[in-house]
This record gives C-alpha cells, structure tokens and sequence, in this order.
C-alpha cells in the first residue's frame, strides 16, 4: 500500500509520546482504518491504532497507560479509575488483569453503562489526582475499586502494593465507610495484606495459599546458618504445631537471570548461590524447602499440592474481626 505521509506523521509522533494514534477528521480515520485492513497498522482499541511491532514490544500495563494517554486527548474531562488507575499508579498487579479495555469513573449512576472497551465506576464525588499529567482516582480509592472488583489472590498485590507506598489502612476504611456497597471482600484483603510482600508475585503465592485454605506463613523472615552466620531472608516460613520448620521460596526466572539480582554472577553462579542457600537453611534446622514458580502459582494446584505434600496443614479458621486500623 502506498505510504500516506500524514499517518506516517502521527504514528511517529505517537510512538514518541507513549501513545496510540487515531484519526481527528473522518479522512483520517479512514486512512488508519485502511492501513489496518491492510495489517500495516493494529487496531488496538475503537480509532487508535500502533505499528504491530512496536504495541507487541509494550508490557500489558503500559499497553493500558498508552490507551489512557490517547484517551485523554480526546477526552480530558475523563477520570481513571480501577486497573486503569492501578497501572498509572504503578501498583503491582498480574498482567493478564488487562484486557484492552480502560476504567473510568462517573458520577452520573444514569451513565453507568460499560461496555467492552470502556468500562465505569459509579462514584458519587471525586476529586482526582494527576499522575504524570493523567487524571486518576487516588491510590486508596483505585486500591479499594480493584479489591472490590478483582478476585482476592488477585487484588492482594495491589492492596499489599499501596500500603506499601503511602497509603494506610485508616485511608482504605475510611473510603469503605463512604460507599454505599458491601465492602466485606475489602474486609478480608486488609485481614490478611501484608506489605512486607517484596513484590506482586510473592503476594500473589500468599493470596493463593489463602485462598486454598492452607495455614498462612510468616514472611519474610531472616534464618542465621549456624556455621558461617550468614543470614538469609526466606519468603515465606511455616514453624508447625509438630515443631518443624518449613520454607516456601518464590523462585522468579529473573532472579537468575537479572545481574542486579545475581550479582553479576550469572545463571550458574546464581544456581551455586542457591545450594549454598538450601544448604545454610537445612543447618539451621529448616526441615522443608519448597520452591514453586509463577506458572505454579497461576496454576493453583501444583503449588498447594506441594505444599501439603510436605505437610503444610489447613489454616485455623479466623475472622476478619481482628482487623486493627492504623
């Protein structure tokens, strides 16, 4: 097809502002739409368009702020909101939450209808906050919205994500106290968030060994080798009524593959790490290590299923009646 240097123009300009083009005259669109047609160009959402390589080349959650960003331009009244506003904000969350839709909130309940592509939140005030020139719900509000929208192993990164920057369990009540819905599953999350989680994968393994009814670990938690006194951080620990100790480790690929992870001693060398780990850990009479990956814990059964395999008992059941506000 022949070049049409005007939409040459604006998927350039595009691309240097993080965003998606689309069409502001009926010219315009038709031209993007006929560069689609031809695969040239990718629909990526209703008159927003990417080169295929460069949108195949973007993480999920930047997909999602590039449709944000085109999104604004065309309408700049719009506030985001929900996994929308979680990944503007940076809150850690599983990718697979983004389905090419984006979160808007509305304070109008007769323009509540979402439909496939934009999807909207009722809230009868909001004042947003600006995230790198976006307009969004604060982090306690988007925290809340994705707790109440999302399925607990789901949603505790995000809450365990925001508590861990400024937000506080006092900001995440409060809004509950002002919503006019069950908030119980809300409830449930801050029972069990804990925001020493170091990242979205080790909180989803927690909401995840929750979910299955197993006993909640400690986490991360120092052991001391005995021998060499060396201390090592485990992700999560069992101590068992029986007294036995149990380790549960989150092994992220990236762990051996990121030299600021390994320290620079690649994949072999993070491999030998690893033994002398298990090692120093079995001398401090640790008596189980279990590793499970992130394919393990997607999949559910075969990390819970290792688990009990090494006696991992049901959880005492618990009320979330305890919760304390901070």
């Amino acid at each position: 097809m022949k070049h049409h240097k005007v939409v040459d123009a604006l998927i350039t300009q595009a691309e240097a502002e993080r965003r998606c083009a689309y069409g502001t005259t009926k010219a315009l669109r038709s031209a993007l739409a006929r560069r689609a047609q031809a695969l040239e160009l990718q629909r990526v959402f209703p008159n927003m368009y990417a080169a295929p390589k460069y949108w195949e080349s973007l993480k999920p959650d930047e997909r999602t702020r590039h449709l944000a960003r085109t999104a604004h331009r065309k309408h700049p009244h719009w506030v985001f909101a929900g996994i929308t506003a979680a990944a503007i904000h940076g809150l850690e969350h599983q990718w697979h939450l983004h389905d090419g839709s984006i979160t808007i909130m509305t304070t109008s309940q007769g323009c509540n209808a979402s439909s496939s592509h934009v999807k909207r939140i009722f809230m009868p005030e909001c004042t947003p906050e600006y995230v790198k020139g976006l307009p969004v719900t604060s982090k306690a509000r988007t925290a809340v919205d994705c707790g109440l929208s999302t399925d607990f192993r789901f949603a505790l990164p995000i809450i365990n994500s925001a508590l861990r920057t400024d937000v506080t369990v006092t900001d995440i009540l409060t809004i509950c106290g002002s919503m006019r819905r069950d908030c119980t599953p809300m409830f449930r999350l801050l029972h069990y968030a804990n925001p020493v989680c170091e990242n979205g994968g080790e909180s989803l393994a927690l909401g995840t060994i929750i979910d299955g009814g197993l006993m909640v670990p400690e986490m991360q938690q120092e052991i001391i080798d005995p021998q060499t006194g060396t201390q090592y951080r485990v992700d999560y620990l069992w101590r068992l009524p029986s007294g036995r100790l149990v380790v549960g480790e989150f092994d992220g690929y990236e762990k051996y593959v990121n030299p600021q992870m390994n320290d620079r001693q690649g994949v072999r060398g993070a491999v030998h790490a690893e033994k002398e780990r298990e090692t120093g850990l079995y001398r401090a009479n640790v008596d189980a290590i279990v590793r499970f990956t992130y394919e393990d814990v997607m999949a559910q059964h075969p990390m819970l299923n290792k688990l009990r395999a090494v006696g991992i008992p049901n959880a005492v059941s618990t009320t979330a009646s305890t919760l304390t506000m901070d």
